[in-house]
């Protein structure tokens, strides 16, 4: 699909809005694929005639990486920051090349209205605890309240949600899935952590599920939500990692909400 200015100009504001918040708790992990990302919208911006004369993100040197690639130097940790920077820096540029008429609303991708639900989940959640009155509400115990809340949610920007689907044989059998989004070829699968469910059994589950649904035509990505109330999941950001590289098959996106940081 060819680029243009709109398209680019919510990468990048995304890109600058997700850099800047994990420099500011201090997350250094993601910075090579910031760095890469970078790159890429400028490389892109490029190729359609603008901002010729800025200059590419250099990685950082061999020599100034963290001994054994264990933890970061502190020439990774400044790296992000001229991420930040430039990505900050280039948005602001790139705004003032843009129509307003041709730029589109933060709401456009469905990907990015997804992860904006899983984010405020938990606040929803809670805010479900303080109705007046003392009046009957939906407290989220297990996994079950957590789909009722979510395809709550998922219903303000969606409105084709399947939830009767079920997988492609596996194994000898099939399992129903938990909601398919057929005009965006996007299965969600959502998780609540509690005893017995850490982050080895959620790897587990996890890579079962992609194998199940490779092969079902209807997903193209697979988003897996896990609810976190109580911070079981120590490392979440790196947990999110590792299991969004687990396979080439299907994209896969995870996020566990709340982070605990």
């Amino acid at each position: 699909m060819e680029d243009n200015l709109g398209t680019i100009l919510l990468e990048l504001d995304t890109l600058a809005r997700v850099t800047h918040e994990d420099f500011e708790k201090q997350f250094w992990n993601n910075y090579i694929k910031y760095l890469e990302q970078y790159n890429d919208i400028l490389k892109r911006l490029q190729a359609l005639g603008y901002f010729k004369n800025e200059k590419f993100i250099e990685p950082v040197p061999e020599g100034q990486r963290a001994y054994m690639h264990v933890g970061f130097s502190s020439a990774e940790t400044a790296k992000l920051r001229e991420v930040v920077n430039s990505s900050n820096i280039l948005l602001g540029k790139l705004k003032m090349q843009t129509p307003l008429e041709t730029r589109p609303r933060q709401t456009s991708g469905f990907l990015e209205r997804i992860e904006h639900l899983c984010s405020r989940f938990h606040i929803v959640a809670c805010q479900l605890q303080r109705r007046r009155e003392n009046r009957n509400t939906l407290k989220i115990d297990d996994e079950y309240d957590v789909q009722d809340l979510f395809h709550a949610l998922l219903s303000v920007d969606f409105d084709d949600i399947r939830t009767e689907e079920w997988t492609p044989s596996y194994a000898g059998g099939s399992s129903r899935m938990d909601f398919v989004l057929r005009k965006e070829n996007v299965v969600i699968e959502t998780k609540m952590t509690r005893k017995g469910l850490d982050a080895k059994q959620l790897g587990e589950d996890l890579l079962i599920d992609i194998a199940k649904y490779k092969n079902y035509q209807y997903c193209k990505t697979l988003v897996c939500f896990a609810y976190d109330p109580e911070g079981r999941i120590q490392n979440p950001r790196g947990l999110e990692q590792d299991l969004q590289r687990a396979t080439t098959d299907v994209k896969v996106i995870v996020f566990i909400r709340p982070t605990g940081e």
